[in-house]
C-alpha cells in the first residue's frame, strides 16, 4: 500500500479505526496490507473509478478480517451476563445495568511486547465496580493466565477527589476474559470515579515474566447510576430471650445491589457475660423468604442447602453494646413483599469449662461434653513448633462436634504446677454435620475429618514436654444463640 497516496492514507485510517473494535492478529494485519498492495490497475474494469475499486477491495478485506478474527474474539460482557442467567446463576445487578444502559465502553487498547490489553466493558454504581479485561498475544489468542494482580500489577478505583476507594481483583469464573470486580463496603458518594491500572509485568509466578507498559486510566460518570439509588426506611424491633435487641433501619437500592442495614444492642446482663471488647465480635444469622416461605438469601445459616448472594458485609460499634450492621446483596425483591427472619446470633462470652486428662491414657479415646459441644481426645504428641523456631510444642489431637461457634474461642492449658500456656487451633477441615435442607438453625461444626483420619489439634505453645496430667480450660466460648423467634414482612 502506498501511504503517500491520499486514497491509501484514507484506507489506512479506515482500517485503524476498525482495529480499535477488534484485536487483529499481526499475521492477519500483514496479509491484508499485502493483498491491498498487490492490486494493480490492469485488473480494474474500464470505466470503473480507481478510488471506488480500492474501496470495494477494502470492504472485502474488512469482511476477511472480521471472519478471521471471529476465531480469536471473546464473548462480550453482555453475552457473559446472559450466559450467567441461562446457567441459573443470574447476576441481576449486571442485567439491570445493561437494561439501564449503564455498561460503559472506555475504548482501552494498550499494546506492548506483542501483548494487547483491551477493555470495552465496565459497570459501576455506588456499591460495586465490574470490568471485563482481555489480554491477547501476538497471535490474537486470549492469554487468560498471564496477568497476575498484586504488588506489581494493580487496578485501583479513585473518587472525584482523587482518594483511593478500593482495589479490583479477578473473580475468575470465566476463561473468556479477566472478570474484575470491587465490592464497596461503604457505598461511594461521588459523581465520577477513575479506574487506574498499573500493568507492567505479564507471566505466572513459575515462568519468566514479560516486562512492559500496559498502564491505563479512564473515568466513569456516576451521575446516572447515582440517580438510580433509592432509600427505604425500615421499622421493626425485637429483643431476644438473652438480651439482644435487633432493630431494622434502612434499605438502599442501587443498580447492582441492595444494602440492608440494622442495629443490635446488648443489655447489661449480656454485656456482663461478654466483658471488655469481647462483645464486639458478634455475628448474626438470618434469612429472607417469600410470602410462601421460599428462601431468597441466607446469612450464616447452617442448613445443608442454602441460597447465598451476599456481596459485602460490614459492622461497626456505635455505642456501648450497640453495633450497626450492613449487608449488600445481589438483589432483594422490589415489587413483592418478602419476609426477614432472625435465625440466631453469636457473642463471645466468659466460660471456664475444663477438660482434665492424662495424656498417656489417650491411647483409648476420651470424650467430653461442655455447653453442648462434644470433644473426643485421641492423642498427645510433641511436634515442631508452628513458629519455626526449631523448638517443640505439645499437640493434643481431637475430633469435635460443636454446637457453638469456634472463631472467637479462647483456650488455655495448665500443668499440675499451675503454669499455664496459650493454645492455638490447627486443623485441615471444618464443615457442618447433621444439617437439614429446611432448617436454618440446626447443624454442628465438625472439627477434624474422621473419614480421612485427620483430627484437629490443640497446639500448646511453649509446652516442650508432655506432662503427666493436663487441664484445658475454655476461658471464652463463642456462644451461639438459636432461640430468637422473630420475623417481619418487608413491603
Amino acid at each position: 500500500m502506498n501511504y503517500h497516496d491520499p486514497d491509501d492514507r484514507e484506507l489506512k485510517r479506515f482500517f485503524n479505526s476498525k482495529a480499535q473494535v477488534v484485536v487483529v492478529p499481526d499475521s492477519v494485519q500483514l496479509a491484508i496490507e499485502n493483498s491491498l498492495s498487490s492490486l494493480s490497475e490492469q485488473h480494474v474494469k474500464r470505466g470503473y473509478p480507481m478510488k471506488r475499486w480500492r474501496w470495494a477491495a477494502a470492504a472485502i478485506a474488512l469482511l476477511f478480517v472480521l471472519s478471521t478474527v471471529s476465531f480469536y474474539t471473546v464473548p462480550t460482557f453482555a453475552e457473559m451476563i446472559r450466559s450467567l442467567f441461562v446457567k441459573n446463576h443470574p447476576d441481576r445487578g449486571l442485567l439491570k445495568a445493561q437494561e439501564l444502559g449503564l455498561v460503559n465502553n472506555p475504548h482501552i487498547k494498550e499494546k506492548d511486547k506483542g501483548y494487547t490489553l483491551v477493555i470495552n466493558e465496565a459497570v459501576a454504581d455506588p456499591t460495586r465496580v465490574t470490568m471485563a479485561l482481555q489480554l491477547f498475544d501476538r497471535k490474537g489468542k486470549h492469554a487468560r493466565d498471564k496477568l497476575v494482580l498484586g504488588d506489581v500489577n494493580h487496578i485501583t478505583i479513585k473518587d472525584d477527589q482523587g482518594n483511593t476507594v478500593d482495589t479490583m481483583y479477578d473473580m475468575g469464573f470465566t476463561n473468556d476474559f479477566y472478570y474484575l470486580v470491587a465490592f464497596i463496603d461503604e457505598p461511594m458518594q461521588t459523581d465520577k470515579i477513575t479506574i487506574e491500572g498499573i500493568i507492567e509485568s505479564l507471566g505466572r509466578t513459575n515462568e519468566k515474566s514479560v516486562e512492559g507498559n500496559w498502564n491505563f486510566s479512564f473515568d466513569i460518570d456516576m451521575k446516572d447510576a447515582n440517580r438510580q439509588t433509592r432509600y427505604e426506611e425500615l421499622s421493626g424491633s425485637y429483643t431476644t430471650p438473652h438480651g439482644m435487641t435487633v432493630t431494622l433501619k434502612r434499605l438502599t437500592r442501587m443498580v447492582q445491589g441492595v444494602r440492608f442495614e440494622l442495629e443490635t444492642e446488648l443489655d447489661k446482663a449480656a454485656l456482663t457475660r461478654s466483658p471488655g471488647d469481647l462483645w464486639k465480635n458478634q455475628t448474626l444469622s438470618f434469612h429472607f423468604e417469600t410470602e410462601e416461605g421460599e428462601e431468597i438469601h441466607s446469612v450464616n445459616a447452617r442448613k445443608s442447602e442454602k441460597k447465598y448472594s451476599l456481596m459485602t458485609s460490614d459492622h461497626h460499634v456505635v455505642g456501648n453494646g450497640k453495633v450497626r450492621w450492613s449487608y449488600t446483596f445481589n438483589f432483594l425483591p422490589e415489587h413483592e413483599p418478602y419476609r426477614f427472619v432472625l435465625d440466631g446470633y453469636t457473642v463471645p462470652e466468659l466460660d471456664g469449662s475444663e477438660i482434665s486428662f492424662k495424656p498417656s491414657s489417650l491411647k483409648v479415646p476420651k470424650s467430653f461434653e461442655i455447653l453442648d459441644d462434644k470433644l473426643e481426645l485421641v492423642g498427645a504428641s510433641l511436634e515442631d513448633s508452628q513458629r519455626g523456631d526449631g523448638k517443640y510444642e505439645t499437640a493434643v489431637s481431637f475430633y469435635g462436634e460443636m454446637e457453638n461457634e469456634v472463631t472467637y474461642d479462647q483456650w488455655r492449658a495448665y500443668e499440675p504446677s499451675g503454669k499455664s500456656y496459650d493454645i492455638q487451633y490447627r486443623g485441615a477441615s471444618r464443615y457442618y454435620k447433621d444439617t437439614l435442607p429446611d432448617s436454618w438453625r440446626e447443624g454442628l461444626i465438625e472439627m477434624g475429618d474422621r473419614s480421612m483420619q485427620q483430627p484437629y489439634e490443640f497446639r500448646i505453645v511453649g509446652l516442650k514436654q508432655i506432662p503427666y496430667e493436663l487441664t484445658l480450660v475454655r476461658e471464652v466460648v463463642d456462644k451461639r444463640y438459636k432461640d430468637p423467634d422473630w420475623s417481619l414482612m418487608i413491603k
